[in-house]
């Protein structure tokens, strides 16, 4: 007889963990949520020809350089990919600036009105010596400082920390400026480093999966011996060599290992009895929450077509430093679908840009937050992987897919599954 395992949480990280023990295993997923995927979230919509077009509203872009496990994933379920378009635009409704990056000089210069505009001018020729002070900040390997205290100490304006350096983070990250400011500088600019954004070119190209994320969920979970949504679990305990998971049914079953792949914090939540280990690794993690709309009003967009991005990030005031993040995605770029309809997602609207007949779909997705002292924990996580129970994750590394994916691959490894 095969041995048994359960995966509690069918996000990637949840997902590629119990893909891969499957192998060895028969691996029963545990999911609180209706569906499989967490943030590949995949929206089927009706377009104007009558044909099912699928919308992506959490993960939606990849790329060859910096995803390699999720890349690898998806050649082995033999997932179809395509070029996606990666831009980003500014629009402040404080001073009327927009502007887009990535889209050349007709981006960056949408109006002969910018170039009067001389602050805006002062914030184009800081952003080199931005990037500069970041990668000489990264080479001396300062681990403490926080991006506001770099900010500080490198003099960069209020101008170009609001309308360049905050959009930046704030978007990335899914973050408000506060928190931005918090951020780990270094921890901040080796990602960006790795993509390419540290600079003016250099950006590996990106990919979007054909016909949505959910695509690859549906392929991945083909494979599994038993899943369970909208069945959360309320407890994980450790029993012998073994563990029993206890589920809102009711119901408590034993199995030989089990990864506990959710937000750290619930993580630690479940445990019927943390270590001071795992409490120590887990607790300092939180969470920002963004209300998320699927939708179809075009007003989220720049008011000049050639400040339009795929990206685009809007600040309220010039002096905005405490406002949720508020960005809005354009699927048909970045999906390259059909011009007509628009589709857009945006985060953390305040109610007066998208119109409430033009949503088609509500979410809510988490995101962690990196700060000094959560940070200070990723060394301590592989850690408690014991042979019995593993953890997994994208707080492992940047939040992202590809960092959920790896997680998953080291649970696996940590239970005796090496891919």
């Amino acid at each position: 007889m095969r041995r048994r395992a359960a995966v509690i949480g069918a996000g990637v990280s949840g997902l590629t963990a119990a893909y891969l023990l499957q192998r060895t295993y028969d691996v029963t997923v545990y999911e609180a949520d209706d569906r499989l995927g967490g943030h590949a979230h995949t929206h089927d919509l009706i377009d104007t020809h009558g044909r099912t077009v699928g919308v992506d509203s959490g993960f939606i872009v990849h790329n060859q350089r910096t995803y390699p496990h999720l890349v690898r994933l998806f050649d082995e379920l033999g997932v179809a990919t395509q070029a996606s378009e990666m831009s980003m635009s500014v629009r402040c409704d404080g001073c009327g600036l927009e502007y887009a990056g990535a889209r050349g000089m007709t981006g960056l210069v949408p109006t002969t009105a910018h170039l009067r505009r001389g602050a805006y001018l002062r914030m184009l020729a800081d952003v080199p010596r931005f990037h500069r002070a970041a990668r000489a900040h990264l080479a001396r390997g300062d681990q403490a400082m926080t991006l506001g205290a770099f900010l500080d100490h490198h003099h960069v304006s209020a101008y170009t920390r609001q309308h360049f350096v905050v959009p930046l983070v704030s978007s990335v990250w899914s973050c408000d400026a506060e928190t931005a400011s918090e951020y780990p500088a270094a921890y901040l600019f080796e990602f960006l480093s790795h993509h390419g954004m540290l600079s003016v070119t250099g950006s590996p190209p990106w990919k979007t999966v054909v016909g949505g994320s959910a695509r690859y969920v549906e392929r991945l979970a083909k494979g599994l011996t038993a899943t369970h949504t909208a069945l959360p679990v309320r407890a994980v305990a450790r029993a012998g060599d073994g563990v029993v998971v206890h589920d809102a049914d009711g119901d408590s079953t034993r199995f030989d290992v089990a990864v506990v792949a959710t937000h750290a914090d619930d993580a630690l939540g479940l445990l019927a009895d943390p270590t001071p280990a795992q409490t120590a690794a887990l607790g300092p993690w939180r969470y920002s929450r963004n209300a998320t709309v699927l939708h179809t009003d075009d007003r989220v967009m720049p008011r000049s077509p050639r400040a339009a991005a795929s990206w685009n990030y809007r600040i309220p005031t010039c002096d905005a430093r405490s406002s949720a993040v508020r960005v809005s995605y354009d699927m048909n770029r970045l999906q390259r679908l059909d011009p007509e309809p628009r589709w857009f997602i945006t985060l953390n609207d305040d109610g007066s840009t998208v119109s409430e007949d033009t949503v088609l779909a509500r979410m809510d997705y988490a995101h962690p937050i990196f700060t000094p002292e959560s940070v200070a924990t990723q060394p301590l996580l592989p850690t408690l992987n014991d042979g019995v129970l593993a953890f997994a994750g994208a707080y492992q590394g940047w939040g992202f897919h590809e960092d959920g994916c790896r997680s998953g691959v080291q649970a696996a490894e940590s239970l005796g599954v090496r891919w």
